[in-house]
């Protein structure tokens, strides 16, 4: 294993947080013609390293994963002895300091050497040994620069009663077929699971002032989608992480402001979005506190049917998001 310390110094601006950079043997020779880049924090993406190797045409591609400043010395330490025992180019970088998705995202792309960037969450796996083959057989039938959506299952994902509002949200909202997905192209572009030629990440990155979490990938893909192409196909990956019902409701009480802030950037666009259109009726609403208190305990009610607490989620998260617009 190769070790190094990076730090960027600007006269003007101040210097981003160090990283240091794990190299295994398989990354210096590498000719990769897909850079894979994954921001983790707090997590450990080991299973990811694995099924990635184990996957076909896994010699044509590199993968990078950016741990975002999560001081977590033992997990780093054995994603790195997981790197170290595949036969695929790895680099596991440490930032010194916790920046956000957006930042993290750009970050690990910084480092791809491949014309063609996979974004991949830490949480995710392929969903069979094709997975990579796919997404190079796309590669040479766009010719162009260009962005493929493979989409996200949970095909993998073991059910687990905890988590049951953040699995009916995504088998309903978006675990969908490459077709339903293309007829509104830019609204369905999850960075969980996404390919893109260089020019279009070096061109339009991520913005790093969405804070927290949320809506930075969809705001990113409205802005490629008006100069690059969006395609979508059918090759999933498995979303393993799924949220409790109570720290799926806790992101979404935070991630108001980050909602907004893509409206205002998009407002055409926020237009058609059935979310924005729930939040602009619920403005007009007398006693909203004590609706969204009803929705909130509805959806939070694990007695219910998931269906049930699944729509009042949507309404108390439209009320949340209200507020701030």
């Amino acid at each position: 294993m190769t070790m190094q310390v990076l730090i960027a110094a600007n006269t003007n601006t101040p210097p981003p947080p160090a990283e240091q950079v794990l190299d295994n043997v398989f990354w210096r020779g590498a000719a990769a013609r897909m850079s894979i880049c994954v921001p983790a924090y707090h997590y450990d993406v080991s299973a990811l390293i694995a099924a990635l190797a184990e996957c076909d045409d896994a010699g044509l591609v590199e993968v990078i994963v950016h741990d975002d400043g999560a001081g977590d010395h033992e997990s780093l330490a054995h994603m790195q002895y997981e790197a170290s025992r595949q036969r695929i180019a790895v680099r596991l970088i440490a930032a010194d300091a916790n920046r956000g998705r957006a930042a993290a995202r750009n970050a690990a792309i910084a480092h791809a050497r491949a014309d063609w960037v996979l974004l991949l969450d830490a949480d995710m796996l392929p969903d069979d040994p094709q997975f990579l083959t796919r997404y190079v057989e796309a590669i040479e039938t766009v010719g162009e620069p260009g962005v493929v959506v493979g989409g996200y299952s949970l095909q993998l994902t073991p059910k687990d009663t905890r988590s049951a509002l953040h699995r009916w949200q995504a088998e309903v909202s978006e675990c969908l077929s490459a077709a339903r997905r293309q007829v509104a192209p830019s609204r369905y572009v999850f960075s969980s699971n996404v390919l893109a030629h260089r020019d279009v990440v070096n061109t339009i990155p991520f913005d790093e002032g969405f804070s927290g979490w949320g809506w930075e990938d969809t705001d990113w893909g409205l802005r490629a989608a008006k100069v690059y192409p969006i395609r979508h196909i059918d090759n999933t990956a498995t979303h393993l992480g799924l949220d409790t019902d109570k720290a799926l409701m806790s992101k979404y009480a935070m991630s108001g402001e980050n909602f907004a802030r893509l409206v205002q950037r998009h407002p055409a666009e926020a237009r058609t979005m059935p979310l924005f259109q729930m939040a602009q009726r619920m403005r007009a609403l007398p006693l909203r506190g004590t609706i969204r208190d009803v929705a909130s305990w509805t959806a939070r009610t694990s007695a219910l049917p998931v269906a049930v607490r699944g729509r009042a989620l949507k309404a108390w998260r439209a009320l949340v998001y209200a507020e701030a617009l």
